[in-house]
């Protein structure tokens, strides 16, 4: 903003989901600017989704204000003048007031003015923006975490080997007699074929 001599008069933003930004930011801009100020900002979006620029021809208005408070000003002097001559304190009091009056009326007319300065000096923005999250399927935050990947994978072979000694070890337990009886047998063949070699 310190480029275009502007400034921030207000900025939010909001989480409307876990994929969706959004937000507003109204910001004033000197009237010189203004096209740049809405060229450059309009570029740096990816997508404009619409624009809506309203003006307000506030000339008559600031032309009734400034006769309105050279007549006031008019007043105050006539008041200052009958102050030097009042010579009655009742007469001083009653001045006074009217001219606190006619003071209090030039403070609100200058005020008004100065807005309206302000106003037609400034152009004032307002942007909603809205951001969507990128999300890639099958890619999530903690599948990225190589740590925890790591555990996780050695903990699935330790239960893996696990699962497969228990497994030796109920088919071993379980078949015994089946086992013993064959192997029985295969040391009698073996006997058998051993002493005829020998023979």
């Amino acid at each position: 903003m310190a480029e275009y001599g502007g400034y921030v008069v207000e900025s939010n933003v909001y989480r409307g989901d876990e994929e969706l930004v959004e937000g507003t930011i109204t910001v004033r801009v000197p009237e010189a600017h203004f096209q740049d100020f809405l060229s450059d900002s309009e570029g740096e979006a990816s997508e404009v989704v619409g624009r809506n620029v309203t003006g307000q021809d506030v000339t008559e208005q600031y032309v009734d204000l400034k006769a309105r408070l050279k007549s006031k000003r008019a007043v105050e002097e006539r008041l200052l003048a009958f102050m030097k001559d009042a010579e009655k304190t009742e007469d001083l009091l009653k001045i006074s007031s009217d001219l606190a009056v006619v003071q209090e009326e030039i403070e609100q007319l200058t005020g008004q003015m100065k807005y309206l300065e302000n106003q037609t000096s400034y152009s004032t923005v307002t942007i909603t923006l809205s951001q969507d999250r990128i999300v890639v399927p099958g890619i999530d935050n903690k599948e990225l975490n190589t740590w925890e990947r790591t555990k996780k994978q050695l903990a699935t072979s330790a239960n893996l080997l696990l699962k497969a000694g228990s497994g030796i070890i109920v088919f071993i337990i379980g078949n015994l007699p089946i086992l013993i009886i064959l192997g029985g047998a295969g040391a009698v063949v073996h006997w058998v074929i051993k002493r005829r070699g020998k023979r």
